[in-house]
């Protein structure tokens, strides 16, 4: 009788024992989840800019400083709208340039274009290198050329192809010079984007989005009011 009770009791347990098993064999494998890191929504950092020349008058770098602005694009120079087509030194243009570097203000450049040929687009470049002398910029130098409202000038009877091809003569002698360039496009410009493949952009855009875009620099406002300055003032943006 013991006999058949210890057979009945080592069945049993030979039965569960198969019946754990199975159990464990059938249930599913879990995986613990991979922990992502969210993407990154950090927004870009925005530098405030200005673009003057002259006609913004003597301007108090210290109290631009003051208003938060970052960068400034200062015009060198310009050509004469006459036949005789002369180069002309913008008045402040030195006093500018060094000025806001004194505050700490990043600067960058750029000359008002009349050229009506190859050699007149880079004698234009050269002489915005020669009046930079050993100032250093950290920003590029722009080509901005626009048909003038209101008056006659000496490009009004350019083409566009020959316009295209003074801005890259521009550019390139620039480039060769040890400046980064960059070419004015937008409202006011005779040029477009589509014309200048892999080059900088200092864009004109009054109504659209300024972080959104592939320009290097946008000028937004032509309206802005900034502390040292009389009047209204070219407002413009750049990202990081």
């Amino acid at each position: 009788m013991k006999k058949i009770i210890i057979l009945l009791i080592a069945l049993i347990c030979l039965l569960t024992t198969v019946s754990c098993s199975n159990s464990t064999e059938n249930k599913p494998s879990v995986s613990t989840p991979k922990v992502t890191e969210p993407a990154s929504t950090a927004p870009k950092k925005a530098l405030e800019g200005i673009d003057v020349s002259s006609f913004n008058g003597k301007i108090n770098w210290k109290k631009v400083k003051a208003d938060k602005i970052d960068f400034a694009i200062i015009r060198i120079g310009g050509r004469g709208y006459g036949e005789s087509g002369s180069i002309y030194q913008d008045e402040y243009a030195l006093y500018n340039l060094k000025q806001a570097q004194k505050y700490g203000i990043k600067t960058g450049a750029y000359f008002f274009s009349q050229a009506t040929s190859d050699k007149e687009a880079k004698e234009e470049a050269k002489f915005i290198a020669k009046t930079l002398g050993g100032i250093k910029i950290t920003l590029p130098i722009g080509y901005d050329v626009e048909r003038i409202k209101n008056d006659t000038s000496r490009i009004d009877n350019v083409n566009y192809k020959d316009s295209v091809r003074y801005a890259k003569i521009f550019m390139k002698t620039v480039k060769k010079l040890g400046y980064e360039p960059m070419v004015y496009i937008g409202e006011d410009s005779i040029l477009k984007a589509k014309d200048f493949s892999n080059s900088y952009f200092w864009y004109a855009d009054y109504k659209g989005d300024t972080e959104n875009n592939p320009y290097k620099i946008c000028q937004y406002s032509k309206e802005g009011k900034i502390s040292g300055i009389n009047g209204n003032v070219d407002l413009d943006r750049m990202y990081n």
